[in-house]
């Protein structure tokens, strides 16, 4: 499967391409996405990008929300042996999920839950909250804030979100910025030069 010219390599995971017969048969065989995640989303390489600048510890737990394919937790278990639960609200992108673990010799779990569904116990189990290309709508920002005041109140210690820059992220941004200790940076990928945007960093002083 690898040696196929529908398979890319990037920051060091596989992808398949729309092209490759896996994506094909999932497409025909599994109900089809509903909210976007049946495509790969760009940002997803932002933070790829900056965690290879600043590597993780081994082993963390992290939850990546709004997973859509997976990119993200795929890549944290493939080069920190993190502890992966891939977070989406729509079941139909876990058919994809499960084809990249494959490819790329990892293991995640996955969980179907909106944002407003995830519950503080949810983020007690959690080091590390990460999620691109997440803030699309007006709705999502309030959604986000209770989320993130969630895993903050939890103990989450790190919270990291990437974004083309979209309005509706500045606003969380914003918003985080006032509450948190928070940094906003503009980033762009080397390996994937479409890629930039910012990175929406928010630390917990609070967690052990």
């Amino acid at each position: 499967m690898l040696k196929s010219s529908h398979v890319r390599s990037i920051h060091g995971i596989h992808i398949l391409k729309h092209k490759h017969q896996i994506i094909k048969r999932l497409k025909k065989e599994s109900p089809i996405p509903t909210l976007y995640g049946d495509q790969v989303w760009h940002s997803s390489f932002l933070i790829m990008e900056y965690l290879k600048q600043y590597p993780l510890p081994d082993r963390q737990r992290i939850m990546d929300i709004g997973c859509g394919w997976g990119l993200l937790g795929i890549y944290c278990a493939k080069h920190f042996n993190s502890h992966i639960v891939s977070v989406d609200a729509d079941s139909g992108v876990f058919p994809y999920v499960r084809s990249h673990e494959v490819l790329n010799d990892v293991s995640v779990k996955t969980e179907q839950a909106t944002f407003d569904q995830l519950k503080l116990n949810d983020f007690a189990q959690q080091d590390m909250v990460i999620g691109a290309d997440i803030c699309f709508w007006p709705s999502m920002v309030k959604e986000l804030k209770s989320l993130i005041a969630k895993a903050i109140q939890a103990g989450v210690k790190k919270i990291i979100l990437a974004d083309p820059g979209r309005s509706t992220f500045l606003q969380l941004a914003e918003h985080c910025k006032e509450n948190y200790i928070t940094r906003l940076e503009p980033w762009q990928s080397q390996e994937q030069t479409t890629s930039k945007g910012m990175l929406l960093i928010i630390e917990n002083q609070l967690a052990a």
